[in-house]
Parts: C-alpha cells; structure tokens; sequence
C-alpha cells in the first residue's frame, strides 16, 4: 500500500521541516501547524497499517480527519483574511458547515460510512476562503509586497491546488467512494497522491521562506 501512498513522505517532510524552523515560527500561528502536522503523520500512517480497522472499516476516521483538518485550515485562515466583513461570513459559513456535516453523518450517510456530502461542503468552504485571500491580495494590499517571501501566498496556493482536485475527485465518483468500490481507491491513491504532494510542497516552502511578513 506504501507504494501508492507517496504522499506520506511529503507530510513527514513537511512536519520536519516546520519542526526545524520552529524557533522562526514560534511567535506567529504558524507554529500550530506542528501539531496538526504530526497529527496528520500519525493519521496517515495508522492509516497504512490498519490501525484504526473497526468492523472491517476504517472510514470513520477518515471522516475525523478530514473535518478537524477542514476546521484547522479554516480558523487558519481567518486569522489570515484582513477584511472584517470577510471574516464574519467566513465564520457564519464554517458554522453552517460544522451543522451540516453533523446532519451528514447523523442522519444522512452516516458515522462509518465516508461521509462524502459533507467532505465535499468543506473543500468547498477552503476553496471559497482561499480565493477571498486572493482577491484581498491582489485588490488591498496597499504596500509593496514580494509575493514569494509571503507564507501566506504559499500556503493558500497549495491549499487551493489540494481542494481543487479532492473537489473534483469526490463529485465526480462521490458514489463509488461511498460504497467502497475498490476502482475509486485505485483513482483516490491517484488523486490522493497529486493533491497531498502538491499540499505539502507547497507547505515546505512556506516554512522555508518565512520571515516576518505574515500576509
């Protein structure tokens, strides 16, 4: 299955990469980004070693994941976006996203099932605040900025590639994830492999480059 997951040595990458420029990051938020890193290692590799096998499934906490990650990037985020009116609809739509995913997993698809309505409203939601980063980029900023040093740039750019293809992925074979055809785990090892490694890149480089401009 490693062999399919190329992805994983990204995300440890990145991880050790945020580790090592810990005493750069440390007085900024960035450096929340450690423990949901190594949250994220954990995950994968308990992942590719079955250790979170309930009942023949492991869905569930694929399900956990991909919420605590969704909400992670998004509180990240806002902490980003300058705009006020943009952070009160950021927060306005992530908590209808939390009720609706709750809904999801309770009344719809369900808590052992992949939950792929719901994961699909919060790729959706980080695809929404990314692109008001952008606009806000492009459109306020009123001084003059390198937008290569700016981790901010970094980040939003692999976020916004990683939800793009995971958006993609789950619409168009939403139904064959849920049901666990064994064709879409071939296409999501495909899909999952691109969009992590581009994710978490990108990730290192925010690290790599940081510096005091936090934008």
């Amino acid at each position: 299955m490693l062999v399919y997951s190329y992805y994983v040595f990204f995300q440890i990458a990145a991880f050790l990469v945020a580790l090592y420029q810990y005493p750069k990051i440390k007085g900024t938020q960035y450096k929340y980004f450690i423990p949901y890193l190594l949250f994220i290692v954990i995950y994968e590799l308990g992942q590719l070693n079955n250790w979170f096998v309930i009942d023949h499934k492991n869905l569930w906490i694929t399900n956990i994941a991909m919420t605590i990650s969704s909400l992670f990037y998004s509180f990240f985020l806002l902490k980003v976006i300058r705009t006020l009116t943009f952070k009160k609809w950021i927060k306005r739509v992530v908590f209808l996203s939390i009720l609706c995913s709750l809904i999801d997993i309770v009344f719809i698809q369900g808590f052992w099932n992949l939950d792929t309505i719901a994961i699909l409203l919060q790729l959706g939601i980080l695809i929404m605040i990314t692109c008001l980063y952008f606009y806000e980029l492009l459109n306020y900023t009123e001084e003059t900025l390198s937008i290569i040093r700016l981790p901010a740039f970094w980040l939003n750019t692999g976020l916004l590639f990683y939800c793009l293809v995971n958006f993609l992925s789950f619409s168009a074979f939403a139904y064959m994830a849920y049901t666990g055809n064994y064709e879409y785990h071939l296409l999501y090892d495909l899909t999952a492999n691109i969009a992590n490694i581009i994710l978490y890149s990108f990730l290192m480089i925010t690290f790599i480059c940081f510096n005091r401009i936090t934008y």
